[in-house]
């Protein structure tokens, strides 16, 4: 089962998924974590096709860099994505490129409407009090945990 990686990183996932939106942060310890299941998953042969997942994972990294320096991604999520993207199958990455786009646009329409109704400063949840900012670490997530779905 190909997807297996990323079915066991689902409550890693769940977790970013709750860290982000309340804090606007995605841990060390998370991304740790997600790249340990990862060097499990390669351990236990979960992951045949070892060489092009970690090229698809350096890239996405170099990537990521390139945005963080321009300020478009945050430094969290660009470890998050560069050992997640080693989890998905290699003939899979053009469907997760495609939920992760999906999954950005519905997050960013959704919070937006969610702010209007209980945003602002005096909100608990830094993703409802930050304007102009979006926790991809909400659609980087949903992304991992909708592909083994097959939808």
């Amino acid at each position: 089962m190909d997807d297996l990686p990323l079915i066991l990183a689902a409550p890693l996932m769940a977790a970013m998924i709750w860290t982000d939106l309340r804090h606007m942060r995605i841990s060390n310890t998370l991304v740790g974590a997600v790249a340990l299941l990862g060097l499990g998953c390669a351990l236990a042969g979960l992951m045949p096709d070892l060489a092009p997942r970690l090229i698809a994972g350096g890239a996405v990294f170099l990537a990521g860099l390139a945005l963080f320096a321009m300020g478009v991604m945050g430094g969290g999520d660009v470890k998050m994505l560069a050992v997640l993207v080693p989890l998905v199958p290699p003939a899979a990455l053009p469907d997760f490129a495609m939920l992760l786009s999906a999954t950005m646009l519905a997050g960013a329409l959704l919070l937006m409407g969610v702010r209007r109704i209980a945003g602002g400063p005096e909100s608990q949840w830094e993703s409802l009090r930050a304007r102009g900012r979006y926790p991809l670490g909400l659609s980087i997530a949903a992304a991992a945990m909708i592909l083994p779905l097959g939808l």
